[in-house]
Order: structure tokens, then sequence, then C-alpha cells
């Protein structure tokens, strides 16, 4: 799919992927950095000061994860707003998902 789309794919085409890998990214960003907050705070010990930075590490993750959906959608409303054909959706970014997995094989 990513050979196709560099070939023979239109600006908005190329534009519309790189939005959703840049989706796919933020997402597992944020699953590493809930995971690294949650194990800070197990790892704490009581340490109030270490507590504070796994909680603001998770509720940071968290919030960029909705700042990045909330982007998409803006995106997503101001294309077809303008009547851009900008073909974006999640069944999109789940077949990208697929096609990163089958690579990594």
């Amino acid at each position: 799919m990513l050979r196709d789309l560099l070939e023979n794919a239109s600006v908005v085409e190329i534009v519309a992927t790189f939005v959703a890998l840049a989706l796919i990214a933020a997402t597992i960003l944020c699953l590493v950095y809930i995971i690294i907050g949650g194990i800070t705070f197990i790892l704490s010990a009581g340490n109030e000061e270490k507590i504070k930075k796994a909680v603001h590490t998770i509720r940071f993750s968290i919030i960029g994860l909705f700042v990045s959906f909330i982007a998409f959608f803006i995106v997503r409303f101001m294309a077809i707003l303008l009547d851009i054909p900008f073909d974006l959706s999640f069944t999109m970014i789940i077949d990208l998902v697929g096609e990163i997995f089958d690579a990594l094989q």
C-alpha cells in the first residue's frame, strides 16, 4: 500500500497517509509512556516526588493522545468543509497498522 501510494498517488492522498501514520505513532507513544508511568508508579516505594512524576507522565500521555485525536477530527472536518477529497478513515489507519506489522515480520 505504501509503495503504491508513493508511486502513483496525489499529494492529498500522501498527506492523508502521513496524518494517519502520525496518529499511529502518537497512539504507540501514548501506550509506551503510560507503561513507563505505571512502572515508575510501582517502583516509587512511597516517594511522593516519584509518585507525582509518574502520575504526571500518565496524565500528559493521555492528554497528548486526546489532542492527537482532536487534531485528526479537525483536519477531517476542515477537509469536508473545504470540499477537499481527503479520504482518511479509521479503516485506512487499521489497514496501515496491519501493513506495518506485516512488514516487520
